[in-house]
C-alpha cells in the first residue's frame, strides 16, 4: 500500500503537476485516475462539461516611471492600456467615486476578503454583488486589487465572468499607487473554450449508497499536493482495498472537477444530475487537505444524525490521531449537506493556517504530506464503510 500511495501522489503532483480545470494536464489527471479505478474493478463514467482554459504570462504595471510587480488575477481578461489611477477604500466611496475611464485600485475594506464569483450560488453576499456590479457597469478601464497576503499575491477577484481586466499588487507597493497618477497596464492572458469532466465510479450494488469524494483539479501554477492530490490518492487507495469485499450497499466514488475553479461547474453538474434522489445516500465523506505533517486528521459533521456521529467519533478515538473540529462551509461536502445528505468532511487540523503561503501556491508540494497519515485514513474510511453499511 505504501508504494501504491507514493505512486499516486508522485504522478499527480510531479509527473502531471498543476491541473487546473480545462487544461491538458487536468485531462491527463482524469484519464490516469480512471485507469486506476478500472484496475480496482470499479464501474466508471464521466460527466463532461464546458469550461475555460486560462493561461497567462507576467503582466506589467508602470506608474509615473515606477515599475511595480503585479500578476494578472486568475481568469482575468487581457489588456494593454493607460489610465489615471483612483484608490477606493470602501463600498460607500465606490458608490460615488468618479471611476469611469480610470484604473481602480481596491484598498482596505474593499480588499479585505475574496469577492465571490458572480455564478457562485452557495454563498454570495449582496455587498459582493454590488461591488462587482459597480466595477462592471461604471466604465472602469481596469481594476487593481491589493493582495490578501503580504507574502504572496492572493486574489480578491477570481472570476472568469468578470468583464474588467484585473491584476494583483502587494500591500508594500500601495504607496506608489496614488490617485491621479498616470499608469500603464499590460496583462498577457488568454481565455480558451475547453472541456473537463467529473469522474464517477461505483463499487458493488444495492439501492443505498455511501459516497466518497475529493476534487481532482488545482489552482493554476500549484502542484496541489494538499489541495488535493492527497484526497484523490486516498480515494484510489480505498478503491484498491475494497476489491473482493461484499457489501450490502453501493460505494460511490466522485472525483469532482472544478472545486478550485471560479464557477464550480463540475459540482453544479453533479448537484443537478446525480443528487436528485438524496434518500438513496446513507452518507458522504469528502476528503480535502488531508495528511499535513505534524497535524491531526480533522473531521466535522453536517446534517448527520446522532447515532452516525457517535459511531464515527468512537471509531476516530479508537484509530487515534483524529480530532473533531467545528464545521466549515468551504468544500464539496456542502453539496451533500445542502441536499439533506449526512456529510463528513475530512481535512487536517489547522489547514486554514496554510492558506496564505501554501495552499493555491507553488509551495503546495509533497514535502507537506505524511504518507502514514493517509494510510491510516484509508483504513479509517474502510472501517467506517463497514460500520455504516
Amino acid at each position: 500500500m505504501k508504494k501504491r500511495m507514493e505512486a499516486y501522489l508522485r504522478v499527480l503532483c510531479e509527473e502531471i503537476g498543476a491541473r487546473p480545470t480545462g487544461s491538458e494536464a487536468n485531462r491527463t489527471a482524469v484519464e490516469y485516475v480512471c485507469e486506476e479505478l478500472k484496475r480496482s474493478g470499479l464501474r466508471i463514467s464521466k460527466q463532461e462539461f464546458d469550461c475555460m482554459d486560462w493561461s497567462k504570462e507576467e503582466g506589467t504595471l508602470t506608474v509615473e516611471k515606477h515599475k511595480i510587480p503585479i500578476a494578472p488575477a486568475p481568469y482575468s481578461l487581457p489588456c494593454d492600456l493607460q489610465g489615471e489611477l483612483i484608490c477606493v477604500h470602501s463600498l460607500e466611496e465606490l458608490r460615488t467615486a468618479p471611476i469611469s475611464g480610470k484604473i481602480v485600485v481596491l484598498c482596505d475594506a474593499l480588499a479585505s476578503e475574496p469577492l465571490m464569483p458572480k455564478s457562485f450560488i452557495f454563498w454570495n453576499p449582496d455587498e459582493h454583488k454590488e461591488i462587482i456590479s459597480l466595477l462592471e457597469n461604471s466604465g472602469v478601464k481596469a481594476v487593481l486589487t491589493v493582495s490578501l497576503s503580504k507574502e504572496c499575491l492572493l486574489p480578491v477577484i477570481e472570476d472568469g465572468d468578470f468583464t474588467v481586466p484585473c491584476a494583483m499588487v502587494l500591500p508594500e507597493h500601495v504607496p506608489l499607487l496614488c490617485t491621479g497618477s498616470l499608469a500603464s497596464l499590460t496583462l498577457n492572458t488568454v481565455r480558451r473554450p475547453a472541456k473537463a469532466a467529473n469522474i464517477l465510479a461505483a463499487y458493488g450494488s444495492g439501492k443505498q449508497k455511501i459516497c466518497l469524494s475529493a476534487h481532482i483539479d488545482t489552482q493554476p501554477g500549484t502542484p496541489g499536493a494538499l489541495d488535493n492530490a492527497s484526497g484523490v490518492a486516498v480515494l484510489l487507495a480505498v478503491a484498491a482495498k475494497l476489491s473482493g469485499r461484499e457489501l450490502p450497499c453501493q460505494i460511490e466514488f466522485v472525483l469532482f472537477n472544478g472545486e478550485d475553479y471560479y464557477s464550480t461547474p463540475g459540482e453544479m453538474l453533479y448537484l443537478n444530475t446525480s443528487l436528485t434522489h438524496p434518500d438513496e445516500y446513507l452518507c458522504a465523506f469528502n476528503i480535502d487537505g488531508a495528511g499535513v505533517k505534524g497535524k491531526h486528521t480533522a473531521y466535522s459533521f453536517y446534517e448527520c444524525p446522532q447515532n452516525l456521529m457517535e459511531s464515527l467519533t468512537d471509531l476516530a478515538l479508537k484509530t487515534g490521531d483524529f480530532e473533531q473540529i467545528e464545521p466549515w462551509p468551504q468544500g464539496d461536502h456542502t453539496l451533500f449537506s445542502f441536499s439533506g445528505i449526512p456529510a463528513i468532511a475530512i481535512t487536517s487540523e489547522g489547514i486554514f493556517e496554510l492558506t496564505d503561503h501554501v495552499l493555491h501556491t507553488e509551495s503546495d508540494t509533497l514535502e507537506w504530506i505524511d504518507r502514514e497519515k493517509l494510510e491510516v485514513l484509508v483504513d479509517f474510511l474502510l472501517d467506517a464503510i463497514c460500520k455504516i453499511a
